[in-house]
């Protein structure tokens, strides 16, 4: 079996590649600033969100893919009774401007679909909700909960534990 690049489709993949990228990077932005932020940083947003991120790009695609497929992405979108927007699948997968757009969009409508639908957001890892109120953990906060700590192991020491009155023992 011998198999030869393509190299337009290989030139579609990169910028569809570039799209899905960048909706990654306006999302992990988002995902590191207030109001909510998932992570403390680019590095610990990747750390934390690399699991639902690949599910989230294998299904992208995967449909990505199926528009390659003559037949099957505008029948699907027959199906779907979008058959006016069949024009969209031979522009994605003709034109890089087209593949990168379907790209950032497609991972974008992944990103809902994953999260909202019930059963597919059941069954698919979700993306991490935010941290805490107190992430950024000063010294003078480690001082004081260490304070606070002290204080009540002495109130603990200090009290006094009755005798077991069961008869058992442990």
């Amino acid at each position: 079996m011998h198999l030869h690049a393509n190299w337009h489709e290989v030139w579609l993949w990169l910028w569809y590649l570039i799209g899905v990228f960048f909706y990654w990077l306006k999302r992990a932005y988002y995902g590191i600033n207030p109001p909510n932020p998932v992570a403390t940083g680019y590095g610990h947003y990747v750390q934390r969100a690399w699991v639902p991120l690949s599910v989230r790009f294998f299904a992208d695609s995967v449909i990505f893919w199926m528009m390659f497929t003559p037949g099957l992405a505008d029948k699907g979108l027959a199906a779907l009774g979008w058959e006016k927007a069949a024009w969209a699948v031979s522009m994605a997968t003709q034109l890089a401007p087209f593949s990168a757009t379907f790209g950032f969009f497609i991972d974008g409508a992944a990103d809902i679909a994953i999260s909202k639908i019930p059963l597919v957001k059941d069954a698919l890892p979700q993306m991490p909700g935010p941290l805490a109120a107190n992430v950024n953990i000063t010294d003078k906060n480690l001082a004081d909960a260490k304070k606070n700590v002290d204080a009540a192991a002495d109130k603990l020491n200090n009290v006094e534990v009755p005798p077991n009155s069961s008869g058992g023992g442990d």
